[in-house]
């Protein structure tokens, strides 16, 4: 009985010093955004709720593809969470950094699809929806970049709820 308590005391004061070792500077070294260092993502805020395709570090559920079309080039980022939810940036013509605006009228689409439900809410086709893509890099590898968009469903524009998408921001490895 006294060998174990002295081994708890040893295992308390080693455990003691070596909190009392660290310093609140050590955490100001280490900047932690949440996004892998490569490889493709998407991680967005829908109507409050967290998603990412970042599952355990690994953006292994998000994919990305870049093609040239007749009417320009056409890349694609799609990425879905642990539950099979998904948000897809479908752009058109995007060959540079800026600022780009979705919208009904616009060939560019953002869209969330929840695993269930049957339905798409995007910036697709219906009137009162609206987003802003601001692309921060793009390359023959890559883009990257911000979003936030409200969508509909397409199917039911006059009666569909609306989902609101904030904070949204991707990474597409080119496949």
């Amino acid at each position: 009985m006294k060998t174990i308590t002295h081994f708890c005391k040893l295992v308390f004061l080693s455990g003691s010093l070596f909190l009392a070792s660290c310093s609140s500077d050590d955490a100001a070294d280490v900047v932690d955004t949440g996004a892998p260092t490569s490889g493709s993502y998407i991680t967005a805020k829908v109507d409050g709720a967290g998603f990412s395709s970042i599952i355990l570090g690994v953006a292994s559920s998000a994919s990305a593809t870049r093609m040239e079309t007749a009417l320009g080039t056409m890349i694609t980022v799609l990425g879905a969470d642990q539950s099979g939810n998904s948000i897809v940036v479908n752009l058109m013509g995007v060959t540079a950094p800026g600022t780009y605006t979705m919208g009904p009228n616009v060939d560019s689409v953002i869209a969330y699809t929840p695993v269930t439900g049957g339905v798409s809410y995007s910036t697709g086709e219906c009137a009162g929806t609206t987003g802003t893509i601001i692309v921060t890099a793009v390359d023959a590898t890559k883009i990257e970049g911000t979003f936030s968009f409200k969508g509909k469903d397409s199917d039911t524009c006059e009666t569909s709820a609306t989902k609101t998408v904030t904070e949204g921001a991707f990474r597409g490895v080119f496949q």
